[in-house]
């Protein structure tokens, strides 16, 4: 909410201003020149400021709202067996559950273009920077935030498509053909080109920041990134050792309550490691419209995440026991009862209180378009008898001021110290089994949402099972799950059976019905679907860029 980047959106021309009286007295605002803006700290900082601005939580996307996955209506977890969007018209929809997109159609192919071009104004960054007379500590300081952006950029890329090309300084269109066209490089270079850096810039980066510079990149979210990578590439040693080091840095710790510290009034909270941040209006979002409840007294929605009943099964109850693992507090004609503070942290079910309203999704109640519909026929649906809750923020208004002047302004959390815990007991159960502080790792993040800690005796395999169900419940709706089913290489397993949804009717006597049908059947190759096809237009401009194998 506060935005300390939000000077950016308005341009370089228009903020100048504000920055330095004397600039005011010698340049023109109007009138930035290369020579100006690396000559004084104030514009250096505002392109710096550029780039930050260009933080995208998840992939952008090439068709439909042209927004990144998780600011629009059709989130990475729709991509997942966590839920579907209600909207056909969405890539999750018309492409991925086809099994039908390739390198002209890419789910993601805007993703390809914006990554690099905003790694092209990194690398301009650092060369301008590092050439220029400033401060030598501003100098410092600016190209570990730089690199570290970059190395995002390249963390988004590498995730998606495996190895791409590593350009580190900015291109020419009047240098030769081959100083032009990179080949790309293997993923395992790419994965050590970003721990490098990380590891590079997080000396040069501060344990905390300014109220003035939140969102800005610290020691902890270079080593969150560098740890993250590290468990995708499955390099356990260094992934524990990250995740530890930010376990015993004293730097973070776990909210009391799972469903508020996604709300803007709690932003910045001692949990966040790394947020991009947003504010109402000046660069504010939509999502509490896009992934919202269709119909409310005082508000309307897309409902763009239709949470799955797979997703919802896996949600324990409160002996700490799923329906599968035989809860007895599982009551079949009350199936919502007793569960876990996370479920209702993140799932409106049927009869559910949101914002001012009692939330139905039983078929039968007249002129109820909250009902399940699972053609999702309309602009608007509720595909799974389920709709999201989790990191929607009941204090902003969903609808048509929502959507067109982007009215909320909650930041969007890309690492907090949960996942950091998650990851370490990953790494750690996978070099040495379930240790002591495996357990103690996954029993905080549990116990955080009032669950028992689990079972003693576990057995590496089951450790393992243990920890990608505690991922699932506890990193839904954080474009985590997708990059998780991928690096598992699960997908085909999860796809095997269609995605389902709770129908619930109402019997003569009054009691309610509840019964599990098929939603929407996934096809999913596990002969290419792994990775993404690289863009048709990106090999069409490079002839050294190989494909991803079978598109």
């Amino acid at each position: 909410m506060k935005l300390s980047l939000s000077v950016v959106v308005c341009g370089l021309i228009l903020v100048l201003g504000s920055c330095s009286k004397n600039l005011l007295n010698i340049t023109p605002t109007d009138r930035l020149s290369d020579a100006t803006i690396w000559s004084d700290t104030g514009t250096a900082k505002l392109f710096l400021n550029d780039i930050y601005n260009q933080l995208n939580p998840g992939p952008w996307s090439s068709i439909y709202e042209n927004l990144p996955t998780e600011i629009s209506s059709d989130p990475l977890d729709n991509f997942t067996d966590n839920s579907l969007n209600g909207n056909l018209g969405t890539p999750s929809y018309t492409l991925f559950a086809n099994d039908s997109y390739g390198p002209s159609n890419g789910m993601f192919n805007n993703e390809w273009t914006n990554m690099y071009t905003n790694i092209r104004k990194c690398n301009l960054c650092l060369g301008k920077i590092a050439a220029s007379s400033l401060d030598s500590s501003f100098k410092r300081r600016t190209i570990a935030q730089a690199r570290f952006l970059r190395a995002y950029f390249y963390k988004q890329l590498i995730d998606l498509y495996g190895g791409v090309p590593l350009i580190t300084q900015p291109l020419n269109n009047e240098n030769a053909a081959d100083t032009l066209f990179y080949p790309r490089s293997s993923y395992a270079d790419c994965v050590a080109f970003v721990q490098a850096e990380c590891a590079a810039v997080a000396k040069d980066l501060p344990a905390k920041v300014a109220t003035v510079d939140l969102g800005h990149a610290t020691w902890g979210a270079a080593m969150a990134m560098k740890g993250e990578e590290e468990l995708y590439a499955s390099d356990w040693q260094d992934a524990a050792a990250d995740n530890l080091q930010l376990m015993k840095s004293g730097l973070y710790s776990l909210y009391p309550d799972c469903e508020t510290l996604f709300y803007q009034a709690n932003e910045d909270n001692p949990e966040v490691i790394f947020d991009i941040q947003y504010a109402p209006i000046v660069k504010g979002t939509a999502k509490d419209s896009y992934w919202g409840v269709v119909k409310l007294s005082d508000g309307t929605g897309y409902g763009g995440a239709n949470p799955s009943q797979s997703l919802v099964d896996d949600y324990e109850f409160i002996d700490g026991k799923t329906i599968a693992q035989g809860s007895i507090y599982y009551d079949p004609a009350h199936p919502y009862l007793n569960r876990e503070k996370r479920f209702y942290s993140s799932i409106i079910y049927d009869g559910s209180k949101w914002r001012n309203d009692t939330v139905f999704t039983r078929l039968g109640i007249p002129n109820n378009i909250n009902q399940l519909n699972i053609s999702a026929s309309g602009n608007a649906s509720e595909r799974t008898g389920y709709y999201c809750k989790k990191t929607l923020d009941p204090s902003t208004l969903p609808g048509s001021a929502n959507i067109s002047q982007h009215t909320s302004g909650a930041n969007q959390i890309l690492w907090r110290y949960a996942e950091v815990l998650l990851n370490y007991a990953e790494a750690q159960n996978e070099i040495a089994g379930p240790d002591a502080s495996v357990y103690d790792a996954i029993n905080k993040v549990r116990e955080r949402a009032a669950q028992p800690d689990l079972p003693a005796g576990l057995n590496q395999l089951d450790m393992r099972d243990r920890i990608r169900h505690e991922r699932r419940i506890e990193l839904s709706f954080e474009a985590k799950r997708f990059f998780d089913i991928m690096r598992w290489k699960i997908a085909e397993t999860v796809f095997k059976n269609p995605v389902q949804a709770m129908q619930i009717t109402k019997n003569p006597d009054g009691t309610l019905n509840y019964k599990v049908v098929d939603a929407q059947k996934v096809t999913f190759s596990p002969l290419k679907n792994y990775l993404q096809p690289i863009p048709q237009s990106a090999l069409d401009k490079n002839v050294n860029l190989a494909q991803n194998p079978n598109y």
